[in-house]
This record gives structure tokens, C-alpha cells and sequence, in this order.
């Protein structure tokens, strides 16, 4: 029987504007006095590190960018680059229109749900300020845990976080980093979404259970399953 729902974040509960990105990627360039294109070959050629939290905070991660580039910064002007990454973060990132109605009706359901999610500090921090505490149970983020899909381990400190063996786990993404491979070869059922304004710039998968087009699908598919499989969890 299945008891949870875990959801990838990015082109899967929300939308990034990419170029929003590297717009406040240049006003914090110009702000620390260094060459934007430098600095975003840096964040480019960083982006695992970061993604494992391997830098530290957000004012560590920008240090250490700067400090490549021969730059010392002070921790009031590390401060102040970290709120304008943070801000261009904030203003990029918008939840697809299904998000609330979808996550509201699994949880009228009984199910438990968790977002699994490989993202940076200032990524994360955009899930973890996005209002939907109500909904979610659980997060897991690679910055935080220090692993990334498609390692296994990460996938078993997610089901463990919703209290759910893989067999009683779905796992709803857009495919980036074979996480739709690596979750099916634990026995997580697995469901591909395709959507408008997906990014399509980190791979994708080969195999999964289910496809869907939008996230209000997933409610009255989990309900198929569910009288296939035997009733929905009462909680």
C-alpha cells in the first residue's frame, strides 16, 4: 500500500527563470568589483560542490568564489552579495499554479509528503521559504544531507524522514540526473512529469511507471493505484 508522495522541487513544483538568475549573478558581481564572466564560470564550474553543501553557507560559498578571483571581502559586504544572490533566487523561482491543490488533496488523502531535491544553499533556501510547511512533511536536501540523486543513499534518508519503505513510496519528478531510474531500481514507484517551463538542463531518465502532464493528475492517479493496491492510508 502506498503511503507517501515524494516530489522533486525544480521543473517538477516550481519554475525557475534562469536569466533572473544571472542577472542578479552581474549585480552582485559588480557589487564585489569583479569580472561577472569569471565569476560565473566559477558558479558553473562549482555547482556539485555546492549541491553537497561542501562550501558551507551562502557567505562562505561566495567567499571562497571571490577568494579565486583574488578578492578578500569583509562579512558585511559577504552579507550584503549573499542577500542579492538570495533576493534574484526569490524573484526566479515560481510554484507551478497545480502545487497547493495537488499537495492539499494527497494530504486529504492521508499521505505524507517530502520534497527530494538536489539545489545549492540559496536553492534550498527558496523551498524552504516557499509557505508550504502546511503540506509537507519533510524536506530533503542534497546541500543539507551532503548526498545527491541518484546516489541510493539519498532516497533511503527521504523515505526514512516519511516513515516509508520504498515499495510505499512514489516519486513524482521531470527525470533530471537519472533520479527517476535510480528511484525505480529501488522499487519507488515512479512518475514522470512533463510540463511547461522545464529546463531540460540536467539529463534525464529512461524508465519510470507513470507519466503525467500536469500535477493536477497525480491525486486521481495515486487514487487508481490505490484501488488497485488497497485503500489510501488514513494517516
Amino acid at each position: 500500500m502506498l503511503r507517501a508522495v515524494l516530489f522533486d522541487w525544480y521543473d517538477t513544483l516550481a519554475r525557475v527563470d534562469g536569466e533572473c538568475i544571472l542577472a542578479g549573478r552581474r549585480a552582485l558581481a559588480a557589487r564585489a568589483g569583479v569580472d561577472p564572466e569569471a565569476l560565473a564560470v566559477l558558479w558553473r564550474e562549482t555547482a556539485e560542490q555546492r549541491m553537497l553543501g561542501r562550501l558551507g553557507s551562502l557567505e562562505q560559498e561566495i567567499a571562497h568564489l571571490l577568494g579565486r578571483l583574488g578578492v578578500v571581502a569583509p562579512r558585511e559586504l559577504l552579507a550584503e552579495l549573499a542577500a542579492i544572490e538570495l533576493a534574484s533566487w526569490a524573484a526566479a523561482v515560481s510554484l507551478y499554479p497545480e502545487v497547493r491543490p495537488c499537495l492539499a488533496a494527497l494530504k486529504a488523502r492521508g499521505y505524507r509528503l517530502g520534497v527530494l531535491s538536489n539545489c545549492s544553499y540559496q536553492a534550498g533556501h527558496v523551498i524552504e521559504h516557499a509557505g508550504l510547511d502546511d503540506l509537507l512533511d519533510t524536506y530533503t536536501l542534497s546541500f543539507r544531507v551532503g548526498l545527491a540523486k541518484p546516489q541510493p543513499e539519498i532516497y533511503a534518508v527521504a523515505c526514512a524522514a516519511l516513515r516509508a519503505s520504498y515499495a510505499e513510496t512514489v516519486f513524482v519528478a521531470d527525470g533530471a540526473f537519472g533520479e527517476l531510474d535510480a528511484a525505480a531500481a529501488l522499487g519507488i514507484t515512479t512518475v514522470l512529469i512533463e510540463q511547461e517551463g522545464q529546463s531540460r538542463a540536467y539529463g534525464t531518465s529512461t524508465r519510470w511507471d507513470h507519466r503525467v502532464t500536469t500535477l493536477a493528475e497525480v491525486p486521481p492517479l495515486l487514487d487508481a493505484l490505490a484501488r488497485r493496491d488497497g485503500p489510501a492510508p488514513a494517516g
